[in-house]
């Protein structure tokens, strides 16, 4: 339930954001007034999901950025048979230590599957490390249709509430290297079990595309980064526990982060995920950034 997006891009939003101040003439490089940064990226697998997400940072004050996305995501007809919207605001502000994110967004298929979701979060941050908490609220709406005894329809809508707890820390390690760890707990007022329609949306987890909002349990992740000049490398590992039918889905994903031009730079992600009942697929995804003031 934890809000990364349609598809997360690790590396991107650290890396571009830092080199849109760096890189400015003026203020000084502490200063984000003025800066931006918009993401352009697009993943695909194999089973013919994909996802394309367009991302725009922009700072308006010393420490503070404000965060717009938009995207779309599919799942094909063999699994959860899904096309959604996302729609996204945010802000992200730093005092010295200590900072805080707020984040709203809306994703869904009108007709299918549709949730909101509120997140906030606090951080703690010096040079050699950061850790984070935080809390978000969701609201699922899960429309359906009844068939009566004379043949007739009515459509109702299966409403459920959660709310979930997250921790996500960052430890660096001599002077090119980063770890990363990552936990959240959800918990749902209701057994998603007897919704309507619930079985067939499960199938959301099994696509890395969709799993940021697909019914998920708990989620633990590590990652190891390593600088290698201008280019960053990062490895990821990821389980996640559904809500639904207990199932548990493994992803190990690459990712590379380089630049192609003065105030351009190109991640590349290649990865592969394996529920319990399904094979293992293979994903991959392109993000151009382009940053500056």
């Amino acid at each position: 339930m934890r809000s990364r997006r349609t598809f997360r891009w690790p590396l991107a939003v650290t890396a571009a954001l830092a080199s849109a101040v760096a890189d400015a003439q003026s203020p000084p490089g502490d200063d984000a007034r003025g800066a931006w940064m918009l993401g352009l990226g697009a993943q695909v697998d194999e089973d013919d999901a994909d996802s394309v997400l367009g991302t725009v940072y922009v700072g308006v004050g010393r420490r503070t950025w404000l965060t717009f996305a938009a995207g779309r995501s599919s799942s094909p007809a063999d699994r959860a048979d899904i096309e959604a919207d996302t729609l996204l605001v945010g802000v992200d502000h730093r005092f010295d230590v200590v900072g805080f994110t707020l984040e709203a967004e809306r994703w869904g298929d009108e007709g299918v599957l549709e949730t909101m979701d509120l997140e906030g979060s606090v951080y703690f941050e010096r040079e050699r490390w950061r850790i984070g908490v935080g809390y978000e609220s969701r609201d699922i709406e899960v429309p359906f249709t009844l068939t009566g005894p004379l043949g007739g329809t009515l459509s109702r809508t299966a409403e459920v509430s959660a709310e979930s707890f997250s921790v996500a820390a960052r430890v660096g390690v001599g002077e090119a290297w980063n770890l990363y760890f990552g936990l959240a707990e959800h918990d749902y007022e209701r057994d998603l079990r007897v919704l309507p329609r619930i079985q067939s949306l499960s199938l959301l987890s099994t696509s890395t595309l969709t799993l940021a909002n697909s019914f998920i349990d708990h989620e633990r992740s590590f990652a190891v980064e390593r600088e290698l000049g201008p280019t960053t490398l990062n490895v990821r590992v990821a389980t996640d526990r559904s809500a639904i039918d207990d199932s548990k889905l493994e992803t190990i994903e690459a990712n590379v982060l380089f630049p192609v031009g003065a105030r351009v730079d190109l991640e590349v992600t290649v990865g592969r995920g394996r529920s319990d009942f399904f094979d293992a697929g293979v994903f991959g995804g392109l993000t151009l950034l382009l940053y500056g003031r």
